[in-house]
Parts: structure tokens; sequence; C-alpha cells
């Protein structure tokens, strides 16, 4: 039906933008989980009002993309944040409290994303448990289907010993 519209349109000189989500992986309020975008999925973002794009890959996997990543977000009119996880980057639980910080700052959706969305799934959870220490399984609020690994969300988990 949209593809039919989006005909219908067309022969008026009109345009319909034909939103995407094969990325996003789960939503849970403003916050979306995405695997890696293609600038169609960056477009459709745009489109549905994301502010801000977080890329949980590291700057090895983000070179290795086929266009500039960073530019492709902000011409987008999109806030580009790498918050990466994994490899030499390891699992830093200061990137829990930037996450934070951002969520309380952004008055709308906020894509968060890595190759699968599995990492970017770990960091929101840490993200949750912060905010909610009695939170005994954070990967249930947000329904995430994909791997799940404590340890992980351990180990982004900032210390409140402080």
């Amino acid at each position: 039906m949209t593809s039919l519209l989006i005909s219908i349109f067309s022969l008026f000189g009109l345009s319909m933008v034909q939103a995407d989500d094969a990325s996003i992986v789960t939503r849970h309020d403003n916050v979306w989980i995405a695997s890696q975008p293609t600038e169609a999925d960056l477009d459709a973002w745009a489109a549905e009002g994301a502010l801000v794009v977080i890329n949980s890959r590291t700057p090895q996997e983000t070179a290795g993309l086929p266009f500039d990543y960073r530019e492709a977000v902000e011409s987008r009119g999109m806030q580009y944040v790498e918050l990466p996880i994994g490899g030499t980057s390891g699992a830093n639980p200061q990137h829990t409290n930037d996450l934070a910080t951002l969520l309380a700052e952004t008055d709308g959706p906020v894509v968060m994303h890595c190759r699968s969305g599995t990492r970017s799934a770990h960091l929101y959870s840490a993200y949750l448990m912060s905010q909610n220490p009695e939170l005994s399984e954070p990967f249930d609020v947000f329904n995430w289907s994909g791997r799940r690994d404590m340890s992980m969300v351990q180990a982004l988990t900032p210390d409140t010993d402080d």
C-alpha cells in the first residue's frame, strides 16, 4: 500500500519518505536500540525525529564503513556520539555516566547502535541498573531478545560506592 501511495504522489511531483526500520531491534520509550545503520536508515531515523545517534562500535569498526559516518549523521541534523565498547576500548563504566547525561539532556529519541545492537543493549542495561540498583533483569525492561551477558553489564555499571 505504501509503495502505491509513493507512486501516486510522485505522479503529482510530491514525495513521501518511507521509513525503513530494518535496523531498529527494539524500542523503549525514547531509546531505540539498533544494528549498524545504512544511510537509508539514517534518513528514516531523522524523519522519525531521532535527535542523537550513539555509536558503540570501536573506532576501527567505524573506519571500515563505506561512508563518513559522523558526517552522515550530522548532515541529517542529528547529534553524533561515540561510546565504543569492545576491542581495545573494553567496557568503560564512564560510558554509562555519559549515557545518563545524554538521556537527561535530550528531549526526544536517541538511537543507540553497534553492529548487531548487542553492545548497545548491554550499555543501556547498565544505565537502567545505575538508575535502579534493585533491577535484576534489565534486558526484560526493553524486551531484548538477543544475547545477554550480565558480566558485561556489571563491567559497564559505574561504582556507586564513592
